[in-house]
């Protein structure tokens, strides 16, 4: 027999600290194979004799108190395993008749585990992710039995840094904070960041430029910050999964560590670094529709003090969505190819090195969707077209390269207190080209003027016509330069417990970028003056084939270049003032500077629609500055013993980026006002039936004033103050071994309380894209014994309520529940190496459904019904 443990620790006291295939034969057999691959999984499994042991996602080096009694040594490693989540494996022979003293006390799991096996002639051979094997000490050699299944904590991940600057349980803090692990990314089959995203409480879709970007709402507020590793990066940005660890969500305003975010809430993404112990992996993944990727991972040391990983990862994929012209029909097509190597240096037990690089070169589409329609009475509707039906061209796509380094030297001094030192630097190029769908016509036009005298910028009309104009940003390069130090450590003020921490960082990004479009001349035509208008195409959305599209000659217009620094301190403690209360205060400064530059080539023309040449470009250049100060406060008291009752207040600042996006400006002023962002939260944190039930609530008021929005009009306009209240639970539930639910569900009611726009009467409306109502939930099961052990299967939903297409409301994205499914199974190789094979559906029931909007004509589709397949050999 070889026996299995599990997790299933005892209920947490809070408020203690513990320290390549052709894609035509594809297409036609994904489906079928996805139920094969399940059918014959079962049948490898009957022939099985070994077990598959599933990663591990929590730290075992964070100590915790143990009880265990003397007695039999197999008893005692159960009751350990169950304690401390964490895998043993062992033949039974080498602990019959074996016997242990036990223990009670603060251990690591590592020192419990020494304690256990003390006088036992075993020891503990640490595996990759945390799990253990034991051996006998004169016969290290022995085969080791391998368990394949899975842990209770297959979708938790306690411990966070985001919001303290210091490792801690995120259920000891007054704040919403969720960790998202790899496993989701794995189980859930996920292609994107904004996938796993989706399962916090808080997050909600977001446009995504055309998808050609990663972006989400927090809280019912666009979120226009991310970043790697504690380290800021470009929004512009569409991350790789392939070497993302997991992902941190702060929900709520956190500008006292991080300075400029956004209100409602921060993203950190963790890569992959560097473990002691060897572990490789190569994945490949199929779709129906054309996806095939191909990620390689690999670790490990080098010697005692080096250790190693990179991750590889390329991707050459189709879609459903497709131009189609007399010219043919061409798919949309992602091509991406990135390196992500990381070395660690670690000399000895008080000074750690990790550097960090990462290169990307991606080829994404940009798809603006489909668009909104008046049926002639004034009823505003989503087009009733083909899903796969792509409104831009087949040259709508950004071409991209992505460098980033990163150094982190931790140092922790005698005392036990830690300086970490983090400097880094990411760089952005890309030039992208968009046939943009721009505005309807109220009639058919003849000739230029009537283009422009008929044009309806507030959806298509009932004819049908969509007028589009070509654009580019052009030789963009975007930079973040990124230093921060900070020291932490703990220290008592008479018997309350204190952990602090005290940090400084400094920021230079930079934006450059040349706005081109096409343009014609009109000179003679309505002055004879030079003049030149929009170079515009006309297309009849209900057309299956449209006339042959040329990419058009791009003019530069004018070009931008700004530079924004930054730079903060900022102090922050949580006190354990007694055994049931705890207090974390916060402190942080924060000075911005900004120096625009620009030169323009055009001017407004005399007639709607038209541009002048200047005689001479036009240059101008602005500095403004600004000061801020943000704090935060929060109280958590356990009422009884796992549940605990928190209150916190938390708030914001981030500057406003004036850009260009189109001929005319998006704003008149050449500087716009920061937004400044508060929160009240109350909420209850509990974690119940052996720490089976975890369930997190809180309620929140959250508002910002000064809010940047985009209109019909391609303008870019502040929304004088939004106000969003709110309802928030997340759970995690693991009633049975091999049984792992993560479910959340957000209740909120978003309001423009004034859009600073005499022209408008936005005032009352609902953000664009915000659901009143949002659940997700996704649970697995795995085979824990029997001839079918290492069979898994996988279900989820996710639904959003009905949501406004624009800031004017004027019309809806309708309400949808969209359903997963995925199975897998463990295959053993070798002795070392075992094959994961997938297989799943997203969206089973084909909903047509749109996850969000900017306006009438930029209107996200969903991902159809899509078989997929993955094969992962881990050795």
């Amino acid at each position: 027999m070889v026996p299995q443990t599990t997790k299933s620790a005892p209920s947490k006291n809070f408020h203690r600290k513990r320290n390549l295939f052709s894609r035509t034969a594809m297409a036609n057999a994904i489906s079928g194979a996805c139920i094969v691959t399940v059918l014959s999984s079962a049948t490898l499994i009957a022939t099985s004799t070994k077990a598959i042991a599933q990663p591990l996602n929590n730290a075992v080096s964070v100590q915790r108190m143990f009880s265990i009694p003397a007695g039999p040594l197999e008893d005692a490693l159960n009751q350990l395993g169950r304690e401390a989540g964490i895998l043993l494996s062992f033949p039974s022979s080498i602990t019959e008749h074996k016997t242990t003293q036990g223990i009670h006390g603060l251990y690591s799991t590592e020192e419990a585990l020494k304690q256990l096996l003390n006088g036992t002639e075993l020891e503990a051979i640490l595996l990759e992710n945390n799990s253990y094997s034991l051996s006998p000490i004169e016969l290290r050699a022995l085969e080791t039995q391998v368990i394949y299944g899975t842990v209770l904590s297959r979708y938790e991940y306690d411990e966070a840094s985001s919001a303290t600057g210091f490792t801690t349980d995120v259920d000891t803090l007054p704040r919403s904070v969720q960790v998202l692990p790899e496993q989701l990314i794995i189980d859930q089959n996920a292609t994107r960041i904004t996938e796993v995203l989706l399962n916090a409480a808080s997050v909600t879709r977001s446009d995504g430029y055309g998808g050609a970007e990663d972006e989400v709402n927090i809280r019912g507020m666009e979120n226009n910050h991310l970043f790697f590793d504690g380290s800021p990066v470009s929004n512009r940005t569409r991350v790789d999964v392939a070497n993302v660890e997991r992902v941190e969500v702060i929900s709520g305003p956190a500008s006292v560590l991080h300075g400029q975010v956004s209100p409602g809430g921060l993203i950190n993404i963790v890569t992959k670094k560097p473990q002691k112990e060897s572990a490789h992996s190569i994945q490949a993944e199929l779709d129906e529709h054309g996806r095939e990727k191909l990620i390689f991972d690999s670790t490990g040391s080098v010697n005692d003090k080096f250790q190693y990983r990179v991750v590889l990862a390329g991707e050459d994929s189709e879609s459903l969505r497709e131009v189609k012209t007399t010219d043919g029909t061409v798919e949309a097509e992602t091509k991406s190819m990135s390196v992500s190597p990381s070395l660690s240096y670690t000399p000895d037990d008080q000074n750690t090195f990790i550097l960090t690089l990462g290169y990307s070169d991606q080829t994404i589409p940009i798809d603006r969707g489909t668009v909104a329609v008046d049926d002639g009475t004034g009823n505003v509707s989503i087009a009733d077209i083909p899903i796969e039906r792509r409104l831009g061209s087949k040259y709508s796509e950004r071409e991209s390269i992505e460098k980033r380094v990163q150094f982190n030297f931790d140092h922790e001094f005698d005392n036990g207190w830690t300086n970490k030192l983090n400097v880094s630097y990411f760089e952005k190029n890309f030039d992208d080209y968009q046939a943009r769908p721009a505005f309807g016509l109220d009639g058919v036009p003849t000739n230029l003027l009537e283009v422009i005298e008929l044009r309806n910028t507030n959806s298509v009309q009932s004819n049908g016509l969509l007028v589009r104009t070509a654009d580019t940003n052009l030789n963009g390069e975007e930079t973040d330069f990124f230093i921060s130090n900070s020291l932490t450590g703990d220290f008592q003020i008479g018997d309350i417990d204190n952990t602090l921490y005290i940090g400084a960082n400094y920021t230079v990004r930079d934006q450059k970028r040349e706005n081109g479009f096409a343009l014609q001349d009109i000179t003679g035509v309505l002055s004879p003056a030079p003049l030149f208008a929009l170079d515009l195409d006309i297309i009849d959305i209900y057309q299956d084939t449209r006339p042959a599209y040329t990419k058009r000659e791009q003019t530069i217009v004018n070009i931008n270049d700004d530079t924004y620094t930054e730079y903060g301190f900022s102090i922050q403690n949580l006190s354990y003032l007694t055994d049931e209360l705890s207090l974390l205060t916060g402190l942080r400064y924060d000075h911005f500077e900004r120096d625009s530059k620009a030169t323009e080539y055009f001017e407004d023309g005399p007639f709607t629609g038209t541009y002048a040449p200047l005689a001479t470009e036009k240059d101008s250049k602005l500095k403004s500055s600004n000061e801020n100060i943000s704090g935060q406060f929060g109280l958590m008291y356990e009422i009884t013993e796992g549940i605990s009752l928190y209150g916190s207040y938390s708030e914001s600042f981030l500057p406003n980026y004036p850009e260009v996006t189109t001929f005319v400006p998006s704003t008149q002023e050449k500087d716009l006002d920061p937004e400044e962002a508060k929160q009240y939260e109350l909420g209850i944190k509990s974690s119940l039936m052996d720490d089976k039930l975890r369930i997190t609530a809180s309620f929140y008021e959250l508002s910002r004033k000064n809010v940047s929005t985009v209109d019909n009009d391609f303008v870019q306009r502040l929304n004088g103050k939004e106000e969003t209240t709110g309802f928030e639970m997340s759970a995690t539930m693991q009633f049975v071994p091999g049984l792992n639910v993560l479910a959340s569900y957000t209740n909120l009611n978003a309001e423009i309380v004034n859009d600073n726009d005499d022209s408008k009467e936005n005032e009352g409306n609902s953000p664009q894209s915000v659901p009143d109502q949002k659940a997700r939930v996704w649970g697995s099961y795995e085979v824990q014994s029997g001839s079918l052990i290492g069979l898994g299967m996988g279900f989820g939903l996710e639904y959003a309520d009905e949501r406004q297409g624009d800031d004017e409301n004027t019309f809806t994205l309708p309400s949808y529940t969209i359903y997963d499914t995925a199975a897998w199974y463990y295959i053993p190789v070798t002795e070392n190496s075992k094959l994961r094979l997938q297989a799943g559906v997203k969206n089973l029931t084909d909903k047509e459904y749109y996850p969000a909007s900017i306006n009438a004509f930029r209107i996200n589709v969903g991902e159809p019904r899509t078989a997929y397949m993955t094969a992962r050999l881990e050795f």
